[in-house]
Parts: structure tokens; sequence; C-alpha cells
């Protein structure tokens, strides 16, 4: 569970003007809500004062009023009034919570966890174009949780050779050999087009058994990921002018649970009565993989390379890992043992970017990293390796 990332934390329609709402991610927990001229708010969820969470409180005037003592908190973590000390009394400068970064995009609410300044932070991930092309694609979309560690899932989701084995209706049965295909480096991350076997025409049902009855020799797919953000796009094209493009984009719960927001559009069978069945074979899917991976060691990630076997067609997921691993080098890894072992007796938080700017003063201590933070600039530095400025961040694919 990395920090200085961008997360999604809930979808749009689901954060409320003047109504707080709990989440968990990266195992802590935050209370969100919407202002009146529409900007979301993302807290931490435990009050200073008594501990009590903030997400069962109620706004008021913008704020977050906390249910224990009333304790008001403004959109930027700041203690505003204390209703048993009255207008007049100062408020202590100790009375304040980290407040995050918020954005919206694809009618996803995202969040940024960490302290890093806006010139160091990197855009929202730019994976879905088609998203906006009403006229021509029909998107839909679903939440749902697994109980999988989100570097096993994610990794999952990159992984193209499993697909003859794990999944029924596209996966080929006939020949699992994957093509060797280059990988393009992109800001943060790698996107690669593969060809495989297509499925026979049988293993289709429903529009796409319809749209797909003639056996076809091939299919290509082209996949990207992006570290930021925990995202990707997987992009089948069934036939010359036939596409779906699927985006994901996981959320840990925390180390052994991922919540997932998926968006697929379609260029094929736009009308909205066809959507329920998309998106049962998009669960049927999930399912078949969370039945494989919750089964997986170690559960949690990331495995040494050396305590794996990889080959070729593993190249997508260990440049995942690769970069998980470098920002584990620079003291980003939540260690979420030590935050597990005390959870009972201590509150820790995930850093914000108000806490940076001053370390003092804060009654909730920094949450424990697995190593010592040494760097803060790598979002910078991949997009340069890329070729790619950090304000330019990822290209459509």
């Amino acid at each position: 569970m990395l920090i200085n990332n961008w997360y999604v934390a809930a979808t749009s329609d689901a954060v409320e003007v003047g109504k707080p709402m709990g989440v968990r991610m990266l195992g802590f927990d935050f209370a969100l809500y919407r202002l009146e001229d529409g900007g979301v708010v993302c807290l931490s969820d435990v009050c200073v004062h008594r501990g009590a969470s903030l997400s069962r409180g109620q706004c008021v005037d913008g704020k977050v009023a906390c249910p224990f003592h009333g304790w008001q908190f403004d959109p930027k973590g700041a203690c505003a009034k204390i209703p048993s000390m009255g207008d007049d009394a100062p408020i202590p400068r100790r009375a304040k919570i980290d407040s995050y970064p918020t954005a919206e995009k694809y009618d996803l609410v995202w969040v940024f966890l960490g302290d890093l300044p806006e010139e160091l932070r990197p855009p929202l991930p730019d994976l879905l174009p088609e998203y906006h092309q009403t006229d021509a694609w029909r998107t839909t979309r679903m939440v749902f949780e697994a109980d999988a560690n989100w570097q096993k899932f994610e990794e999952n989701s990159l992984d193209t050779a499993h697909l003859s084995f794990v999944h029924a209706t596209f996966g080929s049965r006939i020949n699992p050999k994957a093509v060797d295909a280059p990988l393009e480096r992109t800001a943060f991350g790698a996107r690669v087009k593969r060809e495989r076997p297509a499925p026979k025409a049988a293993q289709k049902s429903g529009v796409l058994g319809a749209l797909l009855s003639e056996e076809r020799e091939k299919t290509s797919v082209e996949l990207e990921f992006s570290i930021l953000g925990v995202c990707h796009r997987i992009n089948p094209t069934f036939r010359p002018g036939m596409s779906q493009v699927t985006f994901s984009a996981s959320t840990p719960i925390d180390a052994r649970n991922t919540r997932q927001f998926g968006l697929q559009a379609r260029n094929y069978a736009i009308e909205p009565e066809h959507d329920e069945e998309r998106l049962t074979g998009r669960r049927n899917a999930i399912n078949e993989d969370i039945a494989v991976i919750r089964h997986v060691r170690p559960a949690i990630g990331p495995t040494s390379f050396r305590e794996e076997v990889l080959v070729k067609s593993d190249e997508m997921e260990s440049n995942f890992r690769h970069m998980v691993l470098r920002m584990i080098d620079a003291g980003w890894l939540i260690d979420h043992e030590q935050v597990e072992k005390t959870w009972d007796h201590k509150v820790y938080v995930i850093p914000s970017p108000a806490r940076r700017q001053d370390p003092t003063g804060w009654a909730h201590e920094a949450a424990p990293t697995t190593r010592p933070r040494i760097k803060d600039d790598i979002w910078r530095t991949l997009a340069e390796e890329a070729g790619q400025p950090l304000n330019e961040g990822v290209a459509a694919a």
C-alpha cells in the first residue's frame, strides 16, 4: 500500500452535498463529503479530540461536525469551532486533522493520499478517452471488492497468458502460446499490443455470440497500465470496427482486500438494453480471476523476483512490479504490520500536504513506512525516463 499516489475513493454520485460518508483506503479511514460549490473534501476520519468517527457526524456550513462533542473541522482540516468552549475561546493549535487533495474524472472521485506538494504530484491518469464519446461508445460501470492483495490483483489484470486457463468465454482453449511483442514505455507504466488465437464462436453467447458467429483466427488486444492510480486499460478488437475498452482502477482497502472501480466502453450494441448482459459477463470474468488469486502465495506482494520463475510473457507484470519496488525503495510503502499491531492502541494517519508544510503540532502520528523516506520526486523521474514532463501525465491509448 503505497502513499503519494492517486486512488479512487468513490463514484461521484455516491458523495453527496453535506452528507459525510466513510471510506477505507490503504488500511485507514477517511471522511468524504461534497461542498455546495461541487468540490469534494477528504479528511482523516478520526477526530483529534476523543477519537470519534467524523464520517458519522454531520455537515454544518461546509464543515464536518464530530458526532461526539460537535467539534467542527473545515475542508482544510482546521478546527473551526469547539462548542463546549464557546465562540470566543481560542482554538488549540493541535486541533487539526489531515486533509487530502481531491479531483473528479470519469465520474469517479480521486484522492491523493500523501504529502507531496502540488509541483511533485502527477496528474490524473488518462486512459479512457472513449468515456466522453457518448455518440459512438456506450459505457457501463461497476464497483466490486475482492479478498485479494492489490498488487497481486493488478498483476493478474496485466497477465494475458492466464486467459487460456481461467476464463471460459474469451480464453482460447486451443493454443495458449503468447505472441511476443515489444513493450512501449509510458510516463508511469507501459503498453503492449498482442495477438492471440481467437476463441471458438461457440464460446460466445448473447449479443457477442450473435455478432461473432463466424469463426475467427486471431484477436488483437492492446493493454496499458499505469502505476499512477493503480489502473489499466484493456482494449480487445474482436473484428475490424468492433471493439471494447475496459478501464479499471484498484484501490487497496487494506493489505488483503481490494476495491476495484471498473468502466467498460463498447462501440457495438450500444443500446442500453444490452448493458446488463455486458455487466454479467464482466462479473463472471472477475469472479473467475478472484477464485485463483485468493489462493496464490505469498498472499501479499510484491514478491521477490528471486522467489518466482518469470518468463517473457510475464513482461508487463514484471514492469509493474519494478515500479512498485522503486516506490518501496523510496520509502513510500506503509508498514501495515506495524499499523495492524498497534491499531487498538494508537492512531496513525497518512501524512497530508499540510503536514509536510508544517510538520509540528499534530496529535496523530504519520503512518510508518517500511523504509526511510529518501526520495520524493519519483513521479518526475519516471516521466522524464519516458521522455515526458511530469505535467503531461499519461498519454491516452
